[in-house]
């Protein structure tokens, strides 16, 4: 596991961890730290609960090191629920909200439950996508991966920047331009201006910027083959991808949803189904500690797989 995460973690509770994580196969691999006032010390992957109980001071202590000991520098992210870190990790954040005049959420208050969810490199995890998403001719076709939370649509994307901007897949493609917009920091992991994880030799990425606004930036900036970027869904996003088909470039993104008519029933998507704009519909689900497809439809939201 990586260094990042076990320094936000109190001592005791990083030797007690360290010591699991010595007995445990790659199989069984961390993928999540859930951290709960007055309850013992969750970790997902290899799914047991550790003697430690977590106390208050060893929230503070994780939520120090989270926030560098502001709360009001990460205000904003804190409206969502998370805060991403060095590294990709996305910590989750549960308690008390605190209300604008709106009803807005402002921020969060006397935090009760953290869950650190570790970001993870699998490279070559793509490979089952990469069949279903390239044309006769070989073109990168536009792609939705679609799949409910956790089932492992971060990590593709992540490997599809790889492979398509090394031009890896079989060698059946040359490296492909490809550009990640990375509004959450969790695809490339950018650090000091250096992406954490490999993303491909001709990929560039915006960081930390809003997701329809960063894929006209890099469309007309980069002059992209492929623009990539995670959990679409806003008007603005469609209204970006809209014109990205019009310039002839590729998008591939994810959704969260369960199924084909959960994906109908979002109004903001229409567009992209009336103009046919995406050639592909990969729902995912994670099947014994792997993410699996279990279901391809075309631009005609016509089921390809299974036939």
């Amino acid at each position: 596991m990586q260094n990042e995460v076990y320094e936000l973690l109190p001592p005791a509770i990083f030797t007690e961890i360290k010591g699991m994580v010595a007995s445990l196969s790659t199989d069984n691999a961390i993928e999540e730290i859930r951290l709960r006032v007055g309850r013992p010390v969750e970790l997902v992957g290899p799914d047991v609960f550790l003697p430690s109980v977590v106390t208050r001071s060893d929230l503070d202590y994780v939520l120090s090191g989270v926030t560098q000991s502001s709360m009001y520098a990460v205000e904003d992210e804190l409206r969502n629920g998370y805060i991403t870190i060095k590294g990709g990790h996305r910590i989750g954040i549960a308690g008390r909200v605190v209300k604008e005049n709106r009803g807005m959420i402002k921020t969060l208050r006397d935090i009760s439950s953290v869950n650190i969810r570790v970001a993870m490199a699998h490279q070559g995890g793509a490979q089952i996508l990469l069949p279903w998403m390239l044309s006769p001719l070989q073109k990168v076709l536009s792609t939705l991966i679609i799949g409910p939370p956790c089932s492992g649509k971060t990590t593709l994307l992540r490997d599809l920047a790889r492979q398509l901007g090394d031009g890896t897949f079989m060698s059946m493609l040359k490296p492909q331009h490809v550009a990640v917009v990375d509004e959450r920091s969790e695809i490339a992991a950018v650090y000091d201006g250096v992406p954490a994880f490999a993303i491909g030799k001709a990929t560039d990425v915006l960081d930390n910027c809003d997701k329809a606004l960063g894929m006209i930036v890099m469309l007309r900036a980069m002059a992209p083959d492929v623009i990539i970027t995670d959990e679409i869904g806003s008007a603005g996003d469609v209204v970006a991808i809209l014109e990205m088909a019009r310039s002839g470039v590729t998008f591939i993104g994810t959704l969260h949803a369960n199924s084909i008519d959960d994906l109908k029933a979002r109004t903001t998507l229409s567009p992209l189904f009336q103009d046919k704009t995406i050639e592909r519909f990969i729902f995912i689900e994670r099947l014994h500690r792997q993410t699996v497809i279990r279901k391809v439809y075309d631009r005609h939201l016509r089921l390809i797989l299974p036939g």
